[in-house]
């Protein structure tokens, strides 16, 4: 069926879509971490704290993509899972024929 293909292409570029963003949020949370160990131990250059800042904006808005990212791969994969029920109750269903002869 053409639509199951289409909505696959779909969920597999948002699966992609969440797996980078899942790298990048554990590379940044473990960069900030180090940040915040080397602010702490004063070894942190001038600067820091607006870097520090970005990247705690930055796994703000990763968290929130994945949230959202999560909630759409959920109704794509209920609009498959009705596409695919369409597909066999029509399948299932008698030829129009039938259906024609039975009417009043």
């Amino acid at each position: 069926m053409r639509l199951d293909g289409v909505m696959q292409e779909i969920a597999l570029q948002m699966l992609a879509e969440r797996t980078g963003l899942e790298r990048r949020y554990r590379e940044s949370s473990a960069n900030a971490g180090f940040l915040v160990d080397a602010m702490d131990n004063d070894e942190a250059a001038s600067g820091s704290s607006a870097r520090l800042d970005a990247m705690t904006d930055d796994l703000i808005n990763c968290e929130r993509r994945l949230a959202a990212l999560s909630r759409q791969m959920a109704l794509m994969e209920d609009l498959r899972r009705q596409a695919q029920d369409l597909v066999e109750e029509d399948r299932q269903a008698p030829p129009a024929k039938r259906k024609a002869k039975g009417a009043v």
